[in-house]
């Protein structure tokens, strides 16, 4: 199976590369190549700017952990296939570049919590009861 993903994948990176120097010239698939490595190299330098954003937000619960997880690797795996001098991966990196796309990805190898987050035993409580204010007293 990953031998035929593998054959894909290099068919797709030779056709779309072929594609794109036929459309834009030799000349243009270099300059091409190198302003996607300086995108690339910008994003993985300025990453930490990113970073404590995504992080705040995660704090302040704008956002949840699979979407922070998600956004964040699929960032840094963008940015590196930014920096590879082909087509195919140039397109995958700029898609990955996108927080949604990422999440989207990510969010089947995310381990989903419970419905009870916590980890007494509540069978013999009733479901519409709720804890307002616990005094413990000690004698």
């Amino acid at each position: 199976m990953r031998l035929i993903l593998g054959l894909i994948y290099l068919f797709l990176e030779v056709f779309i590369t072929y594609k794109i120097i036929d459309f834009i010239g030799v000349l243009g698939f270099v300059l091409e190549i190198i302003i996607s490595a300086l995108l690339g190299f910008f994003i993985l330098v300025n990453y930490r700017f990113f970073l404590g954003d995504a992080l705040e937000r995660l704090r302040e619960r704008e956002i949840s952990y699979e979407a922070f997880v998600g956004s964040n690797i699929f960032r840094i795996l963008g940015a590196i296939l930014l920096i590879l001098p082909f087509g195919f991966t140039d397109i995958l990196g700029i898609l990955m570049q996108f927080s949604a796309l990422g999440f989207l990805a990510i969010k089947p190898f995310i381990k989903k919590s419970s419905s009870n987050p916590t980890p007494f035993d509540t069978s013999n409580k009733p479901q519409n009861s709720e804890i307002i204010d616990v005094e413990v007293i000690e004698k």
